[in-house]
């Protein structure tokens, strides 16, 4: 039992540090053949896991290989555009100002029904709002409403806007994020003195982020969350 748990941890490890230096993908950002290698590894993964007669080296000669076929790949395919193609396939845009494209919804095994569930998913329940739809390579879909249906804007609108600054997190769940003291540009004593002036102390707050210098969202783990500005 002891070496069945030594070998699940040495190869959580190792799995671990190989799917970092693959880079960060939802599942739904995978593109084909990174699902199959990661599917591929998971199953090679289980194996030296619950098989004490088998070397562990033999878990992960296997693993590392994918590894290094996973980078070839996609290097290849960051240089060739027609590798890239066969490789990922294009995007494919199944619905224009004049209407569905049914050629290319059953050149993707689609139908209409599955179309509208993925325009419903992406906020659009009726077909009129949409003037280009686009299948990605990942196979999510990609929405151009039509501009009668486009979301309202400080710019359509005519009305000038101050540019997003970036919200940075001092406390999540009760830690202090001390790296981004400087970032925001706010000092500790300030943090202290807002948590002093809610009845807070660090444990008690989920969420406090700071942003434009003196902006804060505090919100604390029992109640109301609060807007306020650092002093």
């Amino acid at each position: 039992m002891l070496i069945v748990f030594v070998r699940s941890i040495i190869i959580y490890v190792f799995l671990l540090v190989i799917m970092r230096l693959m880079g960060k993908r939802q599942l739904s950002e995978l593109q084909p053949f990174e699902f199959v290698i990661t599917l591929i590894i998971a199953e090679l993964a289980c194996i030296p896991m619950a098989e004490v007669q088998i070397p562990l080296i033999y878990g992960i000669i296997p693993i590392f290989t994918l590894f290094v076929v996973h980078l070839f790949i996609t290097k290849l395919a960051s240089k060739s555009l027609r590798f890239n193609r066969f490789l990922n396939g294009r995007p494919m845009v199944v619905m224009t100002p004049g209407g569905i494209d049914m050629r290319l919804l059953k050149e993707l095994n689609m139908n209409v029904t599955d179309l509208l569930h993925a325009l419903r998913a992406a906020g659009y329940f009726y077909p009129d709002e949409v003037a280009y739809a686009i299948i990605e390579t990942n196979g999510q879909l990609s929405v151009l409403p039509k501009g009668a249906n486009a979301p309202l804007s400080a710019e359509t609108a005519g009305i000038e806007a101050e540019d997003s600054e970036m919200p940075y997190p001092i406390i999540c769940e009760g830690v202090v994020e001390h790296a981004n003291f400087d970032l925001a540009g706010i000092s500790e004593q300030q943090v202290d003195d807002l948590l002093a002036q809610n009845d807070l102390k660090t444990k008690d707050v989920m969420l406090l982020t700071v942003h434009g210098g003196n902006q804060v969202y505090l919100q604390p783990k029992c109640g109301n969350a609060v807007i306020c500005e650092l002093s």
